[in-house]
């Protein structure tokens, strides 16, 4: 990637991807829009917009299930209005599902399921890449 991606503006209710990723000292996150167009087979993913952020040093410390989780929480906040236009799945291996549903969580976890819950979030594991890779490259730059 030489140049920024160019973002795409969504269609009204249309459903929305969303891709996360964290490393030791950043979380970033992709927001995506899928649709079919003229000359491919397969549906095209287009940018819809990407957030990424420079963790504190109380956050560096995070787990890795938190820092994911704080990266989705920290969208869901910046980007309220794309959450309550649109139906937003999140595309992650990890079983982000479990964790935020999950009654035994930890103080921190279990406040941010609460605001979490709220948003009507779908989590689906991977099928492809696709998205992600923006996600990882926005994180892996930001930390150098």
């Amino acid at each position: 990637m030489s140049t920024s991606p160019i973002l795409t503006p969504p269609e009204r209710q249309e459903p929305l991807l969303l891709y996360i990723a964290a490393t030791t000292a950043v979380v970033s996150t992709a927001i995506v829009v899928e649709r079919a167009e003229e000359g491919h087979v397969y549906k095209v993913q287009r940018p819809v917009y990407y957030i990424s952020q420079v963790l504190s040093d109380s956050k560096v410390h995070y787990l890795h299930v938190q820092k994911l989780l704080y990266a989705l929480l920290i969208i869901s906040r910046k980007l309220r209005h794309y959450f309550d236009e649109h139906k937003v799945t999140l595309v992650s291996d990890f079983p982000l599902s479990d964790v935020v549903r999950n009654q035994d969580a930890t103080r921190c976890i279990s406040k941010w399921s609460v605001e979490l819950g709220a948003q009507n979030i779908e989590f689906v594991s991977h099928k492809a890449i696709k998205s992600q890779v923006l996600a990882d490259f926005i994180a892996e730059w930001t930390e150098a």
